[in-house]
């Protein structure tokens, strides 16, 4: 089924974007917020409660971080963690790093040990914390040496601030990072493996930041509603770097949750925002209680999910209460920008646009179309090489290919579905099996609203499937499950055992953590 919203009010055009290296100009962070031709005097960045900074208010807050930490001692490459709450002072800290430094933004929540494994991991050299705030990463940091610098807001202009810190500054001019500098660090979302830490070059992010805005057709009118955190990729990329290399603006909100989202849609106007499928879940909630007038003629123009299985009724929901279109994004820690589910196709990731895709066979021979394989990928939006970690890069890199660990085909219209992970194959008894070919048969049944299948293990068969539910209709029992899966699936594929539980667990990207499950029931 492809949803197509011509006739809208508010629809979204786009074009299927192929990136390639004659795209581009503007190759840094730092090219892409002076030199791309946006308004000086248009809003850059808003914030309820606030006065807007301009892009010429933005390029002088930027200009004077670098200089502020060039001379500190601070030189290109070095790595900065921002560990702050959302905000727009945190939007304009991490560009302004990312501008001359290397970024690492961290979730302000995390324990003492959390932020003594990635200060070691990483090789901070200093880390970024709001004035006064309570944070553990204070005491860590400075149990390592770490310099603290402290960021102190600007009341009035929204992602205006000055930074202090004990360091003796030495006069310098600001610096800023060449295409080949690192601008920053993420991590492997980890779910079937130790993380691995990906390195994003700035000439990397500007092609993939370019990707998201014309194949979204992203322009100065945009106005960007950021609500997901900045420590996720997306809250870096999509609605932060995306609208301001189009010259739009970003709505930056503080401790946002979903009851703020009909305020902030009448009062704020945003065109579009993106986020993962709880938190359109936990929208879609709110909105079902505001009369449906209010909702007419809403400014948004399209909505983007990402990370994750964004259930069908719940875009369904969303598109008729918003009467705007929802398109997905396939993309990964080493490539962000793989697949643009737009028109939509049910149960698909959407059209490749990256430069090359392929599904090859264990030999790495590419398949027939509709033939299941792993997808492989390769182009300027893919990393080439994970840090430190040459075994890694062995196994992940054959011929110039990146081996995405995603099982799936292409349709003879050119859609790529996904159906598993190669590493999560559930080995039964020499059968290898897709848990997610059996969450979706699951996610089929009108008393389930959520499922995750996993391994556990089997003194006779190795491995064998269990599933967690969450039901939709508490009136649906183990064996009725069993049942309707009978009717859909070999049998050697129905779970040895379905437990009922009120949340499955999940990846801070939204992926369930199918390994949680082995320890959980195994």
């Amino acid at each position: 089924m492809i949803h197509r919203f011509g006739q809208a009010k508010f629809s979204i055009a786009v074009t299927y974007y192929v990136v390639t290296m004659e795209n581009f100009e503007l190759f840094t962070i730092r090219d892409m917020i002076f030199h791309g031709n946006q308004d000086p005097d248009h809003s850059a960045i808003e914030s309820p409660g606030y006065q807007p900074l301009t892009y010429r208010d933005l390029r002088t807050q930027i200009t004077s971080v670098v200089k502020t930490l060039n001379s500190m001692g601070f030189k290109r490459n070095d790595r900065i963690a921002v560990i702050m709450p959302a905000g727009p002072e945190t939007a304009v800290s991490i560009i302004s790093i990312m501008a001359g430094f290397t970024s690492l933004p961290l979730n302000p929540q995390y324990k003492a040990q959390e932020f003594d494994n990635y200060f070691s991991k990483f090789r901070i050299k200093a880390i970024i914390v709001r004035e006064g705030s309570d944070t553990a990463a204070r005491a860590v940091a400075i149990s390592h040496n770490i310099p603290v610098i402290e960021l102190q807001p600007d009341s009035d202009i929204a992602g205006r601030f000055e930074l202090k810190s004990a360091i003796c500054p030495s006069p310098q001019e600001a610096v800023f990072g060449l295409p080949s500098d690192i601008v920053s660090l993420m991590l492997t979302s980890g779910t079937t493996s130790t993380p691995k830490i990906v390195p994003y070059s700035q000439k990397l992010f500007s092609k993939v930041t370019h990707a998201y805005r014309d194949s979204l057709q992203v322009t100065p009118s945009d106005r960007s509603l950021h609500i997901v955190p900045y420590f996720h990729g997306l809250g870096i990329l999509g609605t932060l770097l995306v609208p301001l290399l189009a010259g739009g603006t970003v709505i930056c909100t503080k401790d946002f949750i979903p009851s703020d989202f009909p305020g902030l849609l009448k009062t704020s106007r945003p065109t579009y925002y993106w986020g993962v499928p709880a938190l359109h879940q936990g929208i879609l909630y709110e909105l079902k209680k505001v009369p449906a007038e209010e909702l007419k003629n809403n400014s948004l123009r399209y909505i983007g999910t990402v990370s994750a299985f964004m259930p069908d009724n719940v875009r369904c929901e969303l598109e008729s209460l918003l009467a705007t279109p929802l398109t997905e994004v396939y993309g990964m820690s080493e490539a962000a920008y793989i697949s643009l589910n737009f028109p939509y196709k049910c149960g698909s990731v959407g059209i490749p646009v990256i430069e090359s895709l392929t599904i090859m066979d264990e030999n790495y021979d590419p398949v027939k179309r509709g033939e299941t394989g792993e997808i492989v990928i390769k182009g300027g939006v893919v990393i080439s090489g994970y840090e430190n970690a040459p075994e890694e890069n062995k196994a992940a890199f054959v011929d110039g290919w990146f081996r995405t660990g995603d099982l799936g085909h292409i349709d003879t219209e050119g859609y790529l579905f996904i159906t598993g992970r190669k590493k999560e194959l559930i080995n039964k008894g020499g059968e290898k099996i897709s848990p997610e070919e059996i969450d979706a048969v699951l996610r089929s049944h009108p008393g389930v609203k959520e499922a995750m299948s996993f391994r556990i293990h089997d003194p006779a068969l190795g491995e064998d499937i269990a599933a967690m539910v969450i039901l939709a209709d508490s009136a649906v029992s183990e064996e009725e499950l069993r049942r309707y899966l009978l009717n859909r699936l070999i049998q050697f594929k129905v779970p040895k055992r379905i437990w009922f539980v009120d949340e499955i667990p999940r990846g801070p990207t939204g992926k369930p953590l199918r390994q949680v499950g082995t320890e959980r029931y195994s």
